[in-house]
């Protein structure tokens, strides 16, 4: 016979999770966090992570999924990362938002090391960034799918400035990436849509070498600042087929993008309908119960 006790911590435990609310850490002089490290560490899945204009000597590493990490401003809330590791690493967890922060002076042995790295992470999302003097702008690495890169400057990376390598199904758009060695490095990967972005300058603009990704979209390719005009662009660098079918005679004007909620910080502070119900079916079996241990 199931006792009344248990019955009744089933039910709370149950009611409780339903009314779960994402918590925003707040990180800053005189915050409750004074590093962005410490807010990763305590956040849960939903929370956001809120940080106020500074520089931040530190190179934070992301471990939990479905997180959002907030920039004040991005031109003054600034990741120093000390040529050290990567400025901000998404290590393994995925539905990740990173936006509004300049992140300048990372680096390190590793080679998936840069500005932002995400390291065997699907589902992230890296927007509204100023990424510059890396030795990689942004790496997207070793089996990362499905992530999103837009809305940022990507500029003056000794190295790539985003590099995908083993890495398919990515969407990287409205980026500038200017300056950099190679603009975009793409090594053994396929099905990456890449398009309306800027690419200026680099001393050579891009490398595909499966020339399996898609250079454009809907009839959007990017901006090249030595296309001739005449067709097509071709990616000379890497496999055969890599090609811009539409490339674009003005550069773009990069946009803010709007940034994603975090699923588990939509519904905060309210329970799901469908959680309800099963809560009260379960509630009223209990009654049953009770008056039969009565």
């Amino acid at each position: 016979m199931v006792s009344k006790n248990i019955i009744l911590f089933i039910c709370f435990v149950l009611l409780t999770a339903s009314s779960a609310t994402a918590a925003t850490l707040d990180v800053g002089q005189g915050q409750p966090y004074t590093t962005i490290q410490s807010a990763i560490d305590a956040a849960k899945t939903g929370d956001t992570i809120l940080v106020n204009e500074g520089t931040y000597n530190e190179n934070p590493r992301i471990k939990t999924n479905g997180i959002s990490i907030m920039g004040k401003n991005r031109e003054t809330t600034i990741i120093e990362g000390r040529k050290t590791s990567s400025g901000m690493r998404i290590d393994e967890v995925n539905n990740v938002v990173i936006s509004e922060f300049t992140i300048k002076n990372s680096g390190g042995g590793g080679q998936e090391d840069a500005g932002v790295a995400i390291y065997k992470g699907n589902g992230n999302t890296v927007s509204n960034l100023i990424i510059t003097g890396n030795s990689v702008g942004i790496s997207i690495y070793q089996g990362s799918n499905n992530n999103i890169v837009s809305g940022n400057i990507v500029e003056s990376n000794s190295g790539y400035g985003i590099n995908l390598y083993a890495s398919n199904d990515n969407k990287i758009f409205n980026n500038n990436i200017k300056n950099n060695k190679i603009g975009i490095y793409a090594y053994t990967s396929k099905t990456n849509s890449i398009y309306s972005n800027n690419l200026i300058d680099n001393k050579d603009q891009a490398y595909d070498s499966t020339g399996l990704n898609s250079w454009d979209f809907d009839k959007m390719g990017n901006y090249w600042s030595d296309y001739k005009g005449t067709g097509e662009y071709v990616i000379t660098l890497g496999g055969k087929n890599a090609k811009d079918n539409f490339p674009q005679a003005r550069a773009f004007s990069v946009k803010s993008e709007p940034i994603p909620t975090p699923i588990a910080q939509k519904d905060a502070g309210k329970s799901t309908p469908g959680f309800t119900v099963v809560v009260s079916i379960i509630s009223l079996i209990a009654l049953g119960i009770f008056k039969r241990i009565e």
